[in-house]
């Protein structure tokens, strides 16, 4: 009798627990105009953390400290974005030289499909031209909804340094109003809370610097081979890098591609394939692991899980975003008796 209570104590644990998660997976989706950038503004905040510190320890008031930081931040950026604003000008030049090249490649594969298949010339414009016309029927229907999704995120995008400047300014207000929350369990909280802030501010410097590593990497290498717009390819790579498993691999298609549309040789496609998957394994087995540390190392198959749910709750943003999270719900996790099951599954620590 005694063990059937526990098992349905347990049971209740667990329900209650799928119950929760399915409400804040609710709310993530319903609540994503607010919740979004929030959690942009939240990780940017705990990565500049410590520069803001260095500042005001010098007796730089917090205000003037976090207004310094976020104007260099802002000027980096603007830095970078400038370069690829050029890059992407001479890019768009060389659309019609790229899709010319296309056009030729589908002229071949409609000759072969005739002449080895049987498959008429008039089906495969017919059908090429039917696909086309659905395609540019669809992005007009689509249309307005992308002219609010821009608005959206440029709203979004606006608001980011807003956030990021209360909550470094408040932070000392919102530290003691959490564990005012937990009262009964101070020390506890105190220590979790001060463990999270540790592990997220590691894996967001790490992050970083491996991103700026394997961007000049990337830079080098596409230089080296004489691959035209090799800035904007690299932080191209860099970004998608973010994506685990599955960015990197996309955005290497698409440089590849690029490069047979423009080169006479396939030995430029194939340097530049090899190159970014002997890059790519340099990362995933010496930089990554050195730089970012096992605190918040999520198994594979949690993290391609962390990716899609992601994609799926908030797009691109939740791609990048989910593993961090996953990160922190590891820490969590793994101080809790109940919950270390779950801490498991995401990765040892």
């Amino acid at each position: 009798m005694e063990q059937s209570n526990t098992d349905n104590c347990k049971l209740t644990k667990v329900a209650a627990l799928l119950i929760i998660g399915v409400l804040v997976v609710y709310i993530m989706i319903n609540a994503q105009f607010i919740l979004l950038p929030l959690v942009w503004a939240a990780f940017i905040a705990l990565l500049i953390l410590p520069l803001t510190e260095k500042l005001e320890q010098i007796k730089f008031p917090r205000w003037l400290s976090i207004i310094s930081v976020l104007i260099l931040v802002t000027a980096t950026l603007s830095v970078i974005l400038y370069l690829l604003s050029l890059q992407v000008g001479g890019l768009l030049g060389d659309i019609p030289a790229v899709t010319g090249k296309l056009d030729i490649w589908f002229t071949d594969l409609q000759h072969f499909l005739e002449v080895r298949i049987g498959i008429s010339h008039e089906l495969l414009t017919r059908q090429a031209s039917d696909s086309v016309s659905q395609i540019i029927q669809t992005g007009l229907n689509e249309l307005s909804n992308s002219l609010f999704s821009v608005f959206r995120l440029l709203t979004v995008i606006s608001v980011i340094p807003l956030y990021i400047f209360f909550l470094l300014y408040y932070r000392d207000v919102f530290y003691r109003g959490s564990l005012q929350l937990f009262i009964n369990y101070h020390d506890q909280t105190r220590w979790l809370f001060n463990k999270i802030i540790k592990v997220a501010q590691q894996y967001l410097r790490g992050l970083m610097l491996v991103t700026l590593i394997v961007g000049i990497l990337f830079y080098v290498v596409l230089y080296v081979l004489n691959v035209k717009y090799a800035f904007f390819f690299a932080v191209f790579l860099a970004f998608f890098n973010l994506i685990p498993y599955i960015g990197v691999f996309i955005s290497s298609l698409l440089v590849v591609l690029y490069s047979i549309t423009t080169s006479d040789s396939m030995f430029y496609p194939v340097a530049i394939l090899i190159s970014l998957w002997v890059i790519q394994l340099i990362e995933n087995n010496l930089i990554t692991p050195y730089v970012v540390g096992s605190q918040v190392k999520i198994n594979p198959l949690a993290a391609l899980i962390a990716v899609f749910a992601g994609a799926s709750i908030w797009g691109v943003s939740g791609m990048i975003l989910f593993i961090p999270l996953v990160g922190v719900l590891k820490v969590v996790f793994h101080e809790f008796e109940s919950l270390k099951p779950f801490g498991l599954f995401l990765g040892k620590y």
